[in-house]
């Protein structure tokens, strides 16, 4: 898993505390203050208020004029040239565009590891902040996905691994059409970055 993973919600409502907490009810999950700066962000980890222990951290960056959240979305937006499919860098361009916030959960990789139910945990409380805002997902090291969360968008360039949940949309009807797609197998990951199925070998 990379370092960050972000869920990009065109929903600027709040999320209570406790919506997250029920996700997990055996882990730790709360707030803490920003030093120097205003606002909080929430940590995750085995123990309440143990910081050394902290396994991820969420911050809510707000996207408005002259916002972090603008910034990134820029940046994002930048970057879609450099990847594909192209129907799906058109989607982001105009997707991206109405974001509202963004909800980075930076991972601690070395904390991670002590603690084997550490991923399932981080990885249910994103799945309670999908289902309290919606969104499309950003992942470090992979790419985009849609709001189905399937993987719609990714650059070569990245350290692309393993089989995933992918979708390419079909512009004339807006509809996403799902596939599995496997990132170690570079003709397949040529065909999808084209906009293109993969295509099975023939069985005899």
């Amino acid at each position: 898993m990379g370092d960050y993973l972000r869920l990009l919600t065109v929903n600027d409502r709040d999320i209570p505390l406790a919506t997250l907490q029920r996700a997990v009810p055996d882990v730790a999950i709360w707030s803490v203050d920003h030093p120097g700066t205003l606002g909080n962000y929430l940590a995750i980890g085995p123990e309440l208020h143990a910081l050394q222990d902290v396994w991820a951290t969420i911050e809510r960056n707000p996207v408005g004029p002259n916002t972090l959240g603008a910034e990134e979305v820029a940046e994002f937006i930048d970057s879609l040239e450099s990847g594909g499919p192209p129907s799906a860098v058109r989607w982001l361009s105009d997707y991206l565009e109405t974001i509202r916030a963004i909800y980075a959960i930076r991972i601690y990789p070395e904390a991670i590891l002590q603690h084997p139910q550490a991923e399932d945990a981080v990885y249910a409380v994103r799945s309670a902040l999908r289902e309290a805002v919606g969104g499309i997902g950003q992942w470090d090291g992979q790419g985009f996905t849609n709001e189905d969360d399937r993987l719609i968008w990714c650059d070569p360039r990245m350290n692309l691994q393993g089989k995933k949940e992918a979708a390419i949309l079909d512009e004339s009807t807006g509809d996403w059409i799902p596939l599995e797609l496997d990132l170690d197998n570079p003709e397949e990951l040529s065909q999808f970055l084209r906009g293109e199925f993969p295509k099975k070998p023939r069985g005899r």
